[in-house]
C-alpha cells in the first residue's frame, strides 16, 4: 500500500468553524495531500472525499517546545521507541509537534539521552528537533534541574552535545551569566537558539545576550529572580525587548493570571509561546515518581520536590491553554497563536502552526462548539494520527462522497 502521506488526494473538511490567526471563520478546508491547499466558501468546494463537519471547530495542532515527559515516560531517561510512542500519544490528544526536553546530567547521562532523541526523530512525525534544559545555567536558579547537571562553560563538552544530538538540538536554555559572549553570538551558526532561563542574570546582561542573538526565554518568570523597582533583572529586559518572544507555563500555578495579562499586555500576541513543562507524572492523576533523578509527588495538578519546589508541570498543552483561555476570556484565535503559530515563527517553522493554504495540515477537530471533554479527531500531515491507513475521519461525521 501506498504511503497516505505521499498521496495528493483532495479531501474537504465542509462546513468547518475554522481558527484562523487573526479570526474564526466558517469554510471548507480543503486538503491536498499533507497540506492545506484552499479555504472556500462553505458548500462550494469538491473534492475525492467530503466530510460534513457541520460547523464543527478546527484549530491549528499544538506545538510544545518545552516538554520532558509524559505518563511516566521521562524523555530523559529512555529509549527512543517509548519518546516515539509518547510521540504518539500526544499527537492523538492534538499536541502534532514536539521537542522533547532534556534535563542537565552528567556527560554520560545528557549524550545518551540526546542520542535517543535524536533516534526517535526518525520514529515519529511529530519530533523536529531537541531542546536541552541547561546544562550552562546558574547553580543559583536551578529550580528543579539537579545540582549534578549545572556545569560551567566548557567548550569541548558543548561540542560532544551537539555531536550526541546528531545535528537535531534546536534550543538551549542558558544562562547569560555563565556563556561567553562571544559564543552566545555563535549559537545560530550550528543551528541553536539560545533560550535565556535558570538565570540570575541582570538586566544588563540579559540585554547583552539579547543583543548577541537570543530570541527566546525559557518559562518567564521562573528559574529567575522576581522584578524588583532597583533591580529589575532578566524578567524586565526580556519583557521590554520587542526581538524576544517567551515561554510562559499556563497551569495555574507557575503564573499568576495578572502576570499573564500584564506579559501579553506587554509582549502583544506574537510575544509568548506556550508550553506545558511536563514531566513523567502528567497524565497519571495522583501519582509520585522521579524526575531528574529527584523524588516528585503529584496531587494531580501541581507536581512538587520534597521541598515543596514545582518540579515542571502535569497539565498538558491543550488543556493549560482551554482552561486558561476560559479564565482570562481570551478569543479562539489568541489561544491558538499562544498554542502554535507563535511557536512555529520562533523555530523556523513557516507552513506549520496555522489554518492557511499551503500550510500543513496539522488540524485538531473538536466536537460540537468546542464543548470541553469533547473527543477530538487528530490529523496530522492530514492523515488521521490513530488510523493511518483506514477512513480519514470518524464515521459519525457524515460521509458525502
Amino acid at each position: 500500500m501506498s504511503n497516505p502521506e505521499d498521496s495528493l488526494q483532495r479531501i474537504v473538511l465542509r462546513d468547518a468553524e475554522a481558527v484562523l490567526p487573526d479570526r474564526i471563520i466558517r469554510a471548507d478546508l480543503v486538503i491536498e495531500g499533507t497540506v492545506i491547499a484552499n479555504l472556500a466558501p462553505p458548500g462550494s468546494a469538491t473534492g475525492d472525499e467530503i466530510w460534513d463537519l457541520g460547523g464543527r471547530r478546527v484549530t491549528p495542532g499544538c506545538i510544545d517546545a518545552h516538554i520532558h515527559g509524559v505518563n511516566g515516560t521521562d524523555f530523559s531517561r529512555t529509549d527512543a521507541e517509548a519518546i516515539a510512542a509518547s510521540a504518539e500519544d500526544l499527537a492523538a490528544m492534538g499536541i502534532t509537534t514536539i521537542y522533547p526536553t532534556i534535563v542537565p546530567g552528567t556527560e554520560v547521562e545528557m549524550v545518551a539521552a540526546l542520542r535517543e532523541c535524536s533516534r526517535a526523530m526518525e520514529l515519529s512525525k511529530s519530533i523536529l528537533g531537541i531542546h536541552l534544559e541547561g546544562p550552562f545555567v546558574s547553580s543559583g536558579r536551578m529550580g528543579a534541574l539537579p545540582e549534578a547537571g549545572i556545569h560551567p562553560w566548557d567548550e569541548g563538552l558543548f561540542d560532544r552535545l551537539l555531536d550526541g544530538a546528531g545535528g537535531q538540538l534546536r534550543i538551549m536554555t542558558f544562562a547569560p551569566e555563565e556563556v561567553p559572549m562571544e559564543v552566545q553570538r555563535k549559537f545560530a551558526t550550528v543551528g541553536v537558539r539560545g533560550s535565556i532561563g535558570h538565570t540570575c542574570a541582570t538586566a544588563q546582561q540579559t540585554a547583552a545576550a539579547i543583543d548577541a542573538g537570543a530570541r527566546r526565554c525559557t518559562h518567564l518568570c521562573n528559574a529567575m529572580p522576581s522584578i524588583h523597582h532597583r533591580d529589575p533583572g532578566a524578567v524586565t529586559a526580556l519583557l521590554l525587548d520587542e526581538r524576544v518572544r517567551c515561554e510562559v507555563i499556563l497551569d495555574g500555578h507557575h503564573l499568576d493570571d495578572d502576570m499573564v495579562r500584564m506579559a501579553l499586555r506587554m509582549k502583544g500576541t506574537a510575544g509568548l509561546i506556550a508550553v506545558s513543562d511536563a514531566m513523567p507524572l502528567a497524565g497519571m492523576g495522583i501519582a509520585s515518581g522521579s524526575f531528574c533523578g529527584q523524588e516528585v509527588c503529584s496531587d494531580g495538578s501541581r507536581a512538587t520536590l520534597e521541598n515543596g519546589t514545582l518540579a515542571g508541570s502535569v497539565t498538558l498543552l491543550p488543556e493549560a491553554l482551554t482552561k486558561t483561555s476560559k479564565r482570562l476570556g481570551w478569543d479562539p484565535s489568541l489561544t491558538a497563536a499562544l498554542g502554535a503559530a507563535n511557536a512555529a515563527t520562533d523555530l523556523g517553522l513557516p507552513r506549520r502552526g496555522a489554518i492557511r493554504s499551503d500550510h500543513r495540515a496539522d488540524l485538531v477537530i473538536h466536537g460540537l462548539a468546542a464543548e470541553e471533554g469533547v473527543e477530538v479527531t487528530v490529523l496530522r500531515g492530514g492523515i488521521p494520527v490513530r488510523d493511518p491507513e483506514g477512513p480519514r475521519l470518524p464515521d459519525e461525521m457524515e460521509r458525502i462522497r
